[in-house]
């Protein structure tokens, strides 16, 4: 009779932790989607900056070109984006402008049309520097 008793308190005992290890299992399953969630929308974030980088590059077509830009500086300012996206921006920035500045890229571009993606881009620039840490 004695070693009954022991068994249903052991029983007892048990099934009062069983709250506690089903909060655990919940618990580690949320933390698991939000991390899945967030990796989800990174590698999201991460194609359209490439298709933004691959038209802001495009040097046959200002307006590409333009939209390209356009786009990264909303894309910097995503919570997805990190330090060194910033830092890779603001150098592919630096150097469209260097280009339109110089002429060195494919087509001419219209004069307007060139002082805008020149404004796009220090936009850029500007973007990417406040997403940056600071020292």
């Amino acid at each position: 009779m004695e070693i009954l008793q022991g068994i249903w308190a052991a029983m007892l005992a048990a099934a009062s932790l069983a709250p506690l290890a089903t909060f655990g299992v919940v618990l580690v399953a949320y933390l698991t989607y939000r991390q899945r969630d967030r990796a989800d929308r990174r590698d999201q974030w991460w194609k359209r900056a490439q298709w933004a980088i691959d038209a802001a590059l495009d040097g046959s077509d200002p307006q590409r070109r333009l939209a390209g830009l356009k786009v990264l500086v909303q894309l910097i300012g995503s919570d997805l984006a990190t330090a060194e996206d910033a830092d890779l921006m603001s150098a592919l920035a630096v150097e469209i402008r260097g280009q339109e500045g110089s002429g060195r890229h494919g087509a001419a571009a219209p004069s307007p049309l060139q002082d805008r993606i020149v404004a796009a881009a220090e936009g850029l620039i500007r973007a990417a520097a406040a997403k940056a840490p600071q020292p």
